[in-house]
């Protein structure tokens, strides 16, 4: 039985709130709703509750996410690759980029609640399926895959929040004062439960549903960020002997709908658009060429030139023959760039439906480049309501965590790793490893060639904050911005580093509030 295309989310509200409660005036049948009694009895129940599940997923805070709210594409304005220069003030985690974030910011509220409004659908169903009347091994595959998408969700939690509440079983209302559990003991709970419920998903699915490899690589996300190698190395290697999965041929080409469904797409947030109220807002600009999130110097300086070599060093970049401002941008620097850059962010001398960008825009650009993945310059009147599925884990991504792992772990052959690193950057048409950077790379060396990858493969695909963290770069990237700002006298908003509390967020405040047993962390009382 098929999921259908449309994520089934207010039909189960009902049934949602009433299986999370237990208190007697909550448990009165209605004549015309669906009730805790009568729902959870058949397959079509069930399959209705798992679409429940995965319509969390579209949230405006998760994997959606106009230019006001911070789905994915926002999460990277929050580092070194992306900033709300346009609407200062007001766009949602614009104070977490300055670093004048509290805890009762509108992102720490709202990315907390948009996480632990999936965490309780997926332990609404997992507590209730066993009562439905379907065979045992579909029963155990649905209950997998709410695992999977929970354990997705502990992932956002711990590397932003770190300590959370852990919650694996719907509240009651007596039940709803609850302590945080420390990262570590999470982490570990995570992935015990992925290991015991991989063997029960099918290879293949129905776009947009967990598989074993999707599972394997959440495994793999969790694992490879709480330094966890062994477990990293041995769920992303197990991806990729499944041979299910490969690169898209056309990096500039993969974000669009027509590719969707291709093999390197391992688990999306599925959209359905225009018209149908179920379309995802990534792409959405006004007026001028995608005028909402920008882009920073910093990243796109970051693409190599097509020989392999930074722009500090490669005798192909043309750059530099202009100061370089949003009045004046160099156009030439530019050229001879790897081909993402340009499927990446909109630059100047782009086209623009015919129409040559020579300033970011009809109007400059805060920093003269644009976010371009995901937006589609041919279908502009739709940008708010696209159905262009958010890819939540690529091919590209194992294959470069793979190959992380390996090195952190160390004992590694090195020719496997750059195998894996010459996978991704051959798809791009970059040069391989050993023709620029040579055999005799070191373990830090490989470990820079693989974050650099990871940066311009992966931009804009809300894992860029993820790395910073874990990485503990946060202070160098604030301090490469706010340098950016004045060599280029961009509208950059100014940002601040207030030391360790920048890579924990505060718990928010209204949960504080009304959790008794919900103490806030020690760097944010």
């Amino acid at each position: 039985m098929k999921l259908t295309n449309k994520y089934i989310g207010s039909f189960l509200a009902s049934v949602l709130l009433l299986t999370s409660c237990s208190d007697d005036f909550l448990q009165k049948n209605s004549l015309t709703a669906v009730s805790a009694s009568t729902f959870w009895q058949n397959e079509s129940d069930a399959l209705r509750g798992l679409a429940a599940c995965y319509d969390g997923l579209q949230s405006t805070y998760l994997y959606n996410g106009g230019p006001w709210n911070c789905g994915p594409l926002n999460m990277d304005a929050l580092t070194d690759n992306g900033g709300h220069f346009n609407w200062s003030g007001w766009m949602a985690g614009y104070d977490i980029c300055n670093g004048t974030h509290s805890a009762s910011s509108w992102l720490v509220g709202s990315y907390w609640s948009a996480c632990y409004e999936v965490i309780k659908r997926c332990n609404v169903l997992i507590k209730n399926i066993d009562n439905v009347s379907m065979s045992e091994s579909l029963i155990s595959q649905y209950k997998a895959e709410a695992v999977a998408l929970r354990a997705l969700m502990y992932i956002n939690l711990t590397m932003t929040y770190n300590d959370v509440p852990y919650l694996t079983e719907p509240l009651s209302i007596t039940e709803a004062n609850y302590p945080k559990s420390d990262r570590a003991t999470i982490v570990e709970n995570v992935i015990a439960e992925l290991q015991e419920v991989t063997d029960a998903l099918p290879t293949t699915a129905d776009r947009g549903r967990i598989t074993k490899g999707a599972a394997l690589s959440i495994l793999g996300r969790i694992a490879l960020y709480n330094e966890k190698w062994d477990v990293a190395v041995s769920a992303y290697k197990e991806v990729v002997n499944l041979n299910t999965y490969s690169l898209f041929n056309d990096y500039s080409a993969l974000f669009t709908q027509a590719n969707e469904g291709c093999n390197e797409i391992v688990l999306a947030a599925r959209f359905e658009g225009p018209g149908l109220d179920e379309g995802q807002s990534l792409g959405a600009h006004y007026g001028t060429p995608l005028e909402a999130i920008n882009g920073t110097m910093d990243l796109s300086d970051a693409y190599y030139c097509t020989d392999g070599k930074p722009i500090s060093t490669s005798p192909l970049y043309q750059g530099g023959k202009k100061t370089h401002s949003m009045y004046d941008p160099d156009v030439d620097r530019y050229l001879n760039r790897d081909l993402r850059l340009k499927a990446t962010l909109f630059v100047p001398g782009m086209s623009w439906n015919g129409n040559t960008d020579t300033y970011g825009g009809a109007s400059p650009s805060y920093s003269t480049v644009y976010v371009m993945k995901y937006y589609d310059p041919t279908d502009a009147a739709n940008c708010w309501d696209s159905g262009q599925d958010f890819y939540i884990i690529r091919y590209s991504e194992v294959l470069l965590s793979y190959a992380e792992a390996l090195v952190e772990k160390g004992g590694y052959n090195i020719s496997e790793v750059i195998a894996l690193i010459d996978e991704v950057r051959s798809r791009a048409g970059m040069p391989k490893v050993e023709n620029v950077e040579g055999t005799g790379l070191t373990q830090d060396g490989l470990r820079q060639l693989i974050r650099h990858e990871r940066r311009v493969e992966l931009a804009f695909e809300g894992l860029r904050m993820f790395d910073v963290y874990r990485w503990k770069l946060l202070k160098d990237a604030v301090d490469r911005i706010n340098a950016e700002n004045t060599k280029y006298d961009f509208w950059y908003e100014t940002r601040y580093y207030r030391g360790e509390m920048e890579y924990i967020w505060p718990i928010p405040q209204s949960e504080v509030d009304s959790n008794t047993q919900l103490e806030q962390h020690d760097l944010w009382k």
